[in-house]
């Protein structure tokens, strides 16, 4: 369990190797920059108890909370009853190594302030997207973005093509007499399906899928992403009913017909509900991070040099 323990805090803790002013108490810094080395900034009450005391120092539940938030993802552990007590034992360590650090004087309050300042930014940051978020999410919201994203998406694509295939194989791949067999297998099934004979009867004879032959060469619903270029560029200049001429591979000759096309439906929207309001908040959080940019009057001194050779810094 020890061993455990060690490995998690391990993984919470990972960052860049510290400099030997603060390499002592870098995960003290870290938590007692949120938690404050004296104990808990949050008010006690019935819905907020103490979990744990330390000399004198209380910690709530609400700061176990602030942590899991913070570090959690990347605890090794995922069991909830180890997780929680992993965290509230990294609690307990930082506590005392941020106490042994005041006792010892081992403190670079300039260094302390900076890494306060951006923990309680990142804070804000954090509450102000949420707040963005919940308040931008809702039923009218999710159901535009459904009907502008999803919907409209789905027809403007391409058509998804009802298709079936015949195929030979060129074994192996680069022998210029495989490929020059499986061309003539191609071009007699072809002269078949062009006297007439059924498209399924002939790949049920000659094609040597063995997957879509005892189908009669059924290659399913396919949008342009779901088959090979190759595939692709010969497909969508089929008409419905259309056979096309045999065409080479980089794993054998084939012939397609194409069976039907239809405009692929739209994922019902109860089923994305998350995934829309997902979208709705994100959206809602990088319109305001874009206004508060415009409005803002941002120099970037560090890149004055760049602007002098013509490169635009931020503004």
């Amino acid at each position: 369990m020890k061993r455990t323990y060690e490995m998690n805090v391990l993984a919470a803790f990972r960052m860049p190797r510290p400099t030997r002013k603060s390499r002592a108490s870098v995960a003290a810094v870290c938590l007692a920059a949120m938690l404050g080395a004296g104990g808990s900034a949050f008010a006690q009450s019935a819905a907020d108890p103490v979990i744990v005391v330390i000399n004198g120092s209380q910690i709530h539940e609400s700061d176990l909370q602030v942590v899991d938030e913070v570090i959690g993802r990347n605890l090794l552990v995922r069991e909830p009853v180890e997780r929680r007590e992993t965290l509230v034992k990294m609690m307990i360590d930082t506590i005392l190594l941020a106490q042994e650090a005041k006792d010892r004087h081992i403190e670079d309050k300039a260094d302390l302030a900076r890494r306060e300042a951006f923990a309680r930014n990142q804070g804000l940051m954090n509450n102000l997207l949420a707040v963005v978020g919940q308040q931008a999410v809702t039923e009218e919201a999710m159901r535009k973005a459904y009907e502008e994203v999803v919907v409209k998406g789905a027809a403007a694509n391409e058509p998804e093509l009802h298709l079936r295939h015949l195929v030979f194989m060129i074994a192996p791949p680069k022998d210029d007499a495989a490929i020059k067999a499986a061309e003539q297998k191609a071009k007699a099934a072809m002269d078949r399906i062009n006297k007439g004979e059924d498209f399924a009867l002939v790949v049920g004879e000659m094609s040597e899928d063995p997957v879509t032959k005892a189908r009669g060469g059924d290659y399913d619903w396919r949008m342009r992403g779901e088959m090979g270029r190759e595939y692709a560029d010969v497909a969508y200049k089929l008409k419905k009913g259309e056979v096309s001429a045999p065409f080479k591979t980089a794993v054998g000759w084939h012939i397609l017909k194409l069976e039907d096309m239809r405009t692929r439906k739209p994922a019902d929207y109860d089923k994305i509900r998350d995934r829309l309001a997902a979208m709705v908040a994100s959206a809602a959080q990088l319109e305001l991070v874009d206004k508060l940019r415009a409005a803002a009057k941002i120099e970037r001194p560090d890149q004055s040099h760049e602007a002098d050779k013509g490169t635009v810094g931020l503004k």
